[in-house]
């Protein structure tokens, strides 16, 4: 992007840009909005930008593989949800692109088990914490919300999934908890603005291990 921002400009756009999609009302998609919003004030086109982002993600996002850990148990843990018949959907917050999450995927060593849905900015049009984030996954996986668990490690933007009725479970993977609330803290610092959340409720915590337990009763 270098011809058409410099760094002074660049990354202050990048962050606004990131922003508008985390307040998107449903109006259009996320990557919609954020490309909208991103390429404004510029020469640079909706196709041009669409073009670099997805060769940056094919290209150099895809090398920082090396640096992913894998979460012990995870694969295993999924596999027995999809065994028992459960419906696994990757909530992950939809700020990314198809091609980013697919790719995170692959980091996480889930790309080739049957997921039913994973959310990213081309499939959405809300981001976590928005009660519409969840509602809309509730409505492509054709599920009641008292007959669903969120199980995530943010207590913001995981947690808030209860709202809608919906069973939680925060995973504690002894890291830094949650992205929402790592970004939420560089917007307040930019902008200036104190970001605050209401505590949600969570129906039970612990390790993957602990999850497992938690729906079924017993690991195997």
């Amino acid at each position: 992007m270098a011809d058409y921002f410099d760094q002074s400009t660049f990354f202050p756009k990048l962050l606004q840009s990131t922003v508008s999609m985390i307040r998107n009302d449903g109006s259009m998609t996320n990557v919609e909005l954020f490309t909208y919003h991103f390429i404004s004030g510029s020469k640079l086109s909706y196709e041009e930008c669409h073009n670099r982002l997805r060769k940056f993600y094919a290209e150099s996002f895809r090398q920082l593989g090396n640096l992913v850990h894998v979460v012990p148990y995870g694969r295993k843990l999924i596999k027995r949800v999809l065994q028992e018949g459960l419906q696994v959907v990757i909530a992950t917050n939809p700020i990314f692109p198809e091609l980013a999450t697919q790719i995170r995927l692959e980091w996480a060593n889930l790309s080739d088990l049957d997921i039913t849905m994973s959310t990213h900015a081309e499939n959405m049009s809300y981001c976590k914490p928005r009660p519409e984030y969840y509602q809309s996954i509730l409505d492509h996986i054709k599920q009641k919300p008292e007959d669903c668990l969120m199980a995530g490690n943010d207590p913001i933007s995981d947690m808030a999934a209860s709202v809608l009725g919906i069973k939680t479970f925060l995973v504690d993977l002894d890291q830094e908890k949650g992205r929402l609330g790592i970004l939420s803290k560089e917007i307040e610092e930019r902008t200036k603005k104190k970001v605050t959340y209401p505590k949600y409720p969570i129906d039970g915590s612990g390790t993957l291990q602990d999850l497992e337990r938690f729906l079924f009763g017993t690991k195997r």
